[in-house]
């Protein structure tokens, strides 16, 4: 088997293991496995966050992707990554997330579909991403320190 292969195996069986561990319904398995591979080393299975490092992904991005202004931070924060620091739940985090507009629209879109639907059990009227929403927002050229000033406006306005 090609070594590339052998990883997306992988990463799909821990994906699996996490989700079975935590009595998780997955929706977006495609998802799951992106997130598994490229974003669990910092955010950790389920999404759970590092503290200090990584926020969790298990309450915010499920409010954010209820508002159009959310769902722009979302994308945003995917496409361009952000750094600075930044309170989750009383918690503070100086995070550098790297960018990953090098993976498809699909892919981000399925990510933010499993982080959204899968790991937020409150995500209000949101309606899943679409490719062609990401694809949209790529058009959208932030760099991270504007995609962290943007997210403390957002934030504020949630009243998060």
């Amino acid at each position: 088997m090609k070594a590339k292969t052998i990883r997306m195996m992988s990463a799909m069986a821990l994906a699996i293991t996490a989700s079975a561990s935590f009595g998780q319904t997955v929706h977006y398995t495609a998802g799951q496995s992106t997130f598994g591979a490229r974003c669990a080393v910092c955010h950790q299975a389920g999404g759970k966050g590092q503290d200090g490092l990584a926020p969790p992904l298990t309450r915010y991005p499920g409010r954010y992707a209820a508002t159009p202004d959310g769902r722009q931070q979302l994308t945003a924060t995917v496409l361009n990554g952000m750094y600075g620091e930044i309170a989750v739940q009383d918690k503070t985090y100086n995070f550098k997330m790297p960018s990953f507009a090098s993976l498809s629209d699909e892919e981000l879109a399925e990510v933010l579909n499993y982080v959204v639907f899968d790991l937020n059990s409150k995500h209000g009227n949101a309606k899943p991403f679409t490719a062609a929403e990401l694809k949209a927002a790529r058009d959208r050229k932030l760099d991270a320190s504007a995609v962290h000033a943007s997210r403390a406006v957002l934030t504020k306005s949630l009243g998060l």
